[in-house]
């Protein structure tokens, strides 16, 4: 109990600190592209093409020709958006509302309704709607943005340059999973030459693994320690058994009992008995989880399902089975001694 505790303590600190990552856009990668008048944009190679070849959601946006829109002092940026990117976008209820200006409840002072909205000197009433919490807008633009329909606040005036944005969120968070697509969006900058910046945390994101790699080390070898305390109680008790009990085992022989016999019953004996343990263990601690991580170890209310600590369990399994194996060393010895000299 007190071994499945600390482990399941290293466990829910690293899934606490890789959903906080997540949260924090770890698993976005933000494309910036400049078209200049006469070239064609990415926007169908990244929405279409990119999700093909690698695991990943693509939300394109676009900005604005009106640029920022006012509601009081607070300025809000303009961002465009295609069809596409609806279904990206779902949760945000477009379908009523085209035109809308997302804020976040916690930075602004704004609530949910019809507001006016200033671009210029021109006024006009838009519905504004706060921001899910932990979407990935939140995210890219803290204080607020007005999401439209291409060409919905078009200005008149030609601009020779078009910004597009590029949000690709990938679908397994891994630094190798990241830097593919960065491989594969550094090489398409290259190839034709545009004005494109593309972030990424794959930095973040292989510090975070090497972490991972050293904290599931540790705990494989705090597992292994486990094992071995229990194995040398096994190997001791099993010992002072079989000492105890050589006569009775050996008259056994006699009858005509196979040592094999015996080594099996042994095993299978400890197996059942360290396996009910172990069960109940782990049991017990599912169920007092809340009590002993909130409280002991101040992770909160977060618990652990049977899927986190799987591999925990199993590797724990293990190192017990071969705990029970190693100390059946003794018994064999016991086992096959001659009865000559058992009775001598």
């Amino acid at each position: 109990m007190c071994a499945l505790s600390f482990l399941a303590n290293y466990v829910l600190s690293s899934k606490m600190l890789h959903d906080e990552i997540r949260k924090n856009g770890a698993d976005l990668i933000m494309v910036f592209d400049t078209v200049r008048e006469g070239e064609a944009s990415k926007r169908n190679l990244l929405q279409h093409e990119l999700p093909l070849l690698h695991g990943c959601d693509v939300l394109a946006l676009k900005d604005s020709p009106a640029g920022f829109a006012r509601v009081g002092k607070p300025a809000f940026p303009i961002l465009e958006y295609n069809m596409e990117s609806c279904a990206f976008l779902a949760d945000l209820e477009l379908e009523a509302h085209p035109v809308v200006l997302l804020f976040n409840p916690g930075r602004s002072p704004l609530h949910p309704g019809p507001c006016v909205v200033s671009i210029g000197d021109f006024d006009f009433s838009l519905n504004a709607s706060p921001l899910p919490e932990n979407h990935l807008l939140g995210k890219l633009y803290p204080s607020g943005v007005i999401l439209t329909p291409e060409g919905a606040f078009n200005s008149g005036l030609d601009s020779p340059m078009s910004n597009y944005r590029y949000v690709i969120r990938v679908h397994e968070m891994t630094a190798a999973n990241i830097q593919s697509i960065e491989e594969t969006l550094n090489n398409l900058v290259r190839y034709d030459g545009s004005m494109t910046i593309v972030q990424t945390h794959v930095g973040l994101l292989k510090r975070l693994e090497v972490l991972m790699s050293n904290q599931m080390e540790c705990r494989m070898g705090f597992s292994i320690g486990i094992a071995v305390i229990v194995g040398i109680l096994l190997t001791a008790l099993a010992s002072m058994e079989f000492r105890q009990n050589e006569y009775v085992y050996t008259l056994m022989k006699s009858f005509g009992v196979r040592p094999v016999l015996l080594i099996l019953t042994f095993i299978v004996e400890n197996i059942f008995l360290i396996g009910i343990s172990f069960a109940g263990a782990v049991w017990a601690f599912m169920k007092t989880q809340k009590i002993v991580l909130g409280e002991f170890f101040k992770l909160g209310d977060t618990v652990l399902t049977y899927a986190d600590i799987r591999q925990d369990l199993w590797l724990l399994g293990v190192s017990l089975l071969g705990c029970v194996l190693f100390s059946s060393i003794p018994v064999a010895f016991s086992a096959y001694r001659p009865i000559g000299k058992v009775l001598k």
